[in-house]
């Protein structure tokens, strides 16, 4: 479904990054490139653990860059 409907995106909120699906770890630098974006339940799951767990994943920088600021700016800013 997420790859028919160009404004569907999937957000990581309250989900701690080691703790992501190898399904979505896959999908984040294929088909997923653009469309997933980082959020976290800030009360759960702090931001400084959220950042030390991204950290320690094997993400290129560019997918990383794109997960954490850019998808999410480019679809609420309009910014690309």
């Amino acid at each position: 479904m997420i790859l028919k409907d160009k404004n569907l995106r999937l957000m990581t909120s309250a989900w701690s990054p080691k703790y992501l699906p190898e399904e979505l770890l896959y999908f984040m630098p294929t088909h997923g490139k653009n469309r997933v974006m980082f959020a976290t339940d800030r009360t759960v799951l702090s931001f400084e653990r959220c950042h030390s767990e991204v950290a320690a994943l094997e993400r290129t920088d560019e997918v990383r860059q794109a997960w954490l600021h850019d998808n999410a700016n480019a679809f609420f800013l309009g910014d690309g």
